[in-house]
């Protein structure tokens, strides 16, 4: 058959409609009824509040740290700049519920190993606990968008303003702050979003004290009512799709008409560095090295430390419990506690099939609808809305689509997960693998067409070796948060699939913290190691 000009946006049109799928069949699966029951409880409205302001409190504090680490970084020249950017970005490799394990090993109000040195202001569970672990883990996000823009800022609007006798304080106000304004709305509404749908910070910071979000509420719905608590988590869900969507379309707005501020010049930008004064440099390293501190620093040393010491022996001894360093927790979850080969084996195995689905799906996606700019943007935006749906809408939209209502049952099967893991993560592997190929210059596959070479040497010797970086790098784009997903996995977890998220969650909600800790430092060690393989695999992408 032959193709039109009209195949790939049709092609693109289909695909999109797969990867939004399981919002329209939550849509279709709400009665009128759940709604009007939710809408006439207490709990509801106290959800809605703890939902918005958690999520709004946390969006500011995360924009607010994220413009100081891009104006610090951008602006000021100070000696090992690359290593402590890199230091600023660990809470954005590590997986939320990691950072909220080890937050809740110094914090918990019964035995936080740090609070007989300073407790956490208004309590770590509930309401003030949510906003902080909110803002220190979307921090980085925000700080990665406001950076990129910052640097690309034409710097003599800023040196004129500076000849003109103008203070710092005016330049920020006058010059800066308009100019990014749109990163920073896309800062705040990422973060927002983001902040919605998290479910670990919920389910380690709010439950404790009874304060539900929205995320939290979807899986009390299932994990106390069973098959008969769908509706109310379908209104929960879609509530909270409502609340969200308006925010990813406000980031993708933005990004549309970004050009209608004179953010980025048509020349190349060279930036005046600052020195920082002696007062400069104490005020601005003192309080980024005490955040750094309080945030991952202390908690993950408390982590690390309290797997290597007998339990409960750091609150009652201290310091004193490092003379009885031990392995056991470690001999114990990884040889004696048998789930844990079924979570490691669950999340690698299926982990790295959706990964390289996901990979294989993008690639083909990018070379068919490449030269069609329509079809593109439909799977751009159909990808970019699966991405930014709330982890348990798509779990609860994939359930009601595979369990048999259309034909297909893929319910209590580890296939379901892999499904959802491709739906939420395939954005991840195609934006880098678009811009490469798109990049990629059409003279070289011209010129082995006429050196004879067939269309599977050409892309063999040529094509492929010049995406290697885009390639194995949108591998481990997709792998890294699929090793750290906890959201989905909680819901289509099943006797053939657990995932190491889901195993932590389990032993964090039975209270066996010390097991939870060990396998939290362990993951850890991986999504570091991944990372660290990105960012060279990157390196070398921008090398080609």
């Amino acid at each position: 058959m032959k193709l039109t000009k009209f195949t790939p946006l049709v092609v693109a049109v289909l695909v999109g409609a797969v990867f939004v799928a399981p919002l329209f069949a939550v849509l279709e699966a709400l009665r009128f009824e759940a709604l009007r029951d939710l809408f006439g409880r207490a709990s509801f409205w106290k959800s809605v509040y703890v939902t918005l302001w958690s999520a709004a409190a946390g969006a500011v504090l995360s924009v607010a740290m994220g413009f100081w680490w891009a104006r610090l970084f951008v602006l000021f020249e100070f000696p090992h700049k690359g290593l402590l950017r890199l230091l600023a970005l660990i809470p954005y490799f590590v997986p939320n519920f990691v950072l909220a394990t080890a937050t809740v090993l110094c914090w918990n109000p019964a035995s936080g190993l740090m609070n007989s040195f300073i407790n956490f202001p208004g309590g770590l569970y509930g309401g003030w606990g949510l906003a902080w672990m909110f803002g220190v883990s979307h921090a980085p996000v925000a700080y990665i968008i406001l950076e990129e823009k910052l640097r690309r800022m034409d710097a003599s609007l800023r040196e004129a303003a500076q000849m003109a006798g103008a203070s710092a304080f005016l330049i920020l106000r006058r010059i800066e702050l308009p100019l990014l304004l749109p990163a920073l709305i896309s800062a705040i509404a990422l973060s927002f979003g983001l902040s919605l749908a998290a479910f670990a910070i919920p389910a380690w910071i709010g439950a404790p004290a009874k304060v539900y979000t929205f995320s939290y509420r979807i899986y009390q719905a299932i994990q106390l009512s069973g098959q008969e608590g769908f509706g109310e988590a379908s209104a929960y869900a879609v509530i909270l799709a409502l609340i969200s969507l308006p925010f990813v379309l406000l980031v993708s707005w933005v990004a549309r008409n970004e050009k209608k501020y004179s953010v980025v010049t048509g020349k190349s930008v060279r930036l005046n560095l600052k020195k920082l004064s002696t007062v400069e440099s104490v005020f601005h390293f003192g309080l980024f090295g005490g955040f750094q501190l309080v945030v991952w620093v202390i908690p993950f040393g408390a982590l690390l430390a309290s797997t290597l010491v007998p339990p409960g022996c750091l609150q009652m001894e201290g310091a004193r419990c490092l003379a009885q360093m031990t392995t056991a927790s470690y001999r114990y979850v990884l040889f004696e506690l048998g789930e844990t080969a079924q979570a490691f084996s669950g999340s690698l195995t299926y982990g790295v099939l959706a990964a390289i689905v996901a990979l294989m799906l993008s690639m083909a996606l990018v070379v068919f609808c490449s030269k069609s700019k329509s079809a593109l943007r439909v799977i751009d935006s159909s990808l970019n809305l699966a991405s930014a749906l709330p982890g348990a809408l798509i779990a609860i939209g994939l359930i009601m689509v595979l369990s048999g209502r259309w034909g297909i049952n893929l319910y209590n099967t580890p296939w379901i997960v892999v499904v959802a893991y491709v739906l939420k993560h395939t954005n991840l592997a195609f934006q880098p693998l678009r811009t490469g190929y798109l990049n990629l210059s059409g003279a070289l596959t011209e010129a082995g067409r006429l050196a004879g070479a067939k269309s599977t040497e050409t892309w063999g010797r040529i094509v492929f070796p010049l995406l290697r970086p885009e390639l194995a790098g949108g591998f481990l784009l997709c792998l890294i948060p699929i090793l750290g997903e906890l959201t989905m996995s909680i819901f289509l977890v099943s006797p053939s699939f657990r995932s190491i998220g889901t195993l932590i969650f389990e032993l964090q909600d039975y209270a066996d913290q010390i097991a939870a800790a060990a396998l939290s430092v362990l993951l850890l060690c991986v999504t570091l190691v991944l990372h660290a393989l990105a960012r060279i695999l990157n390196k070398q992408g921008a090398k080609v």
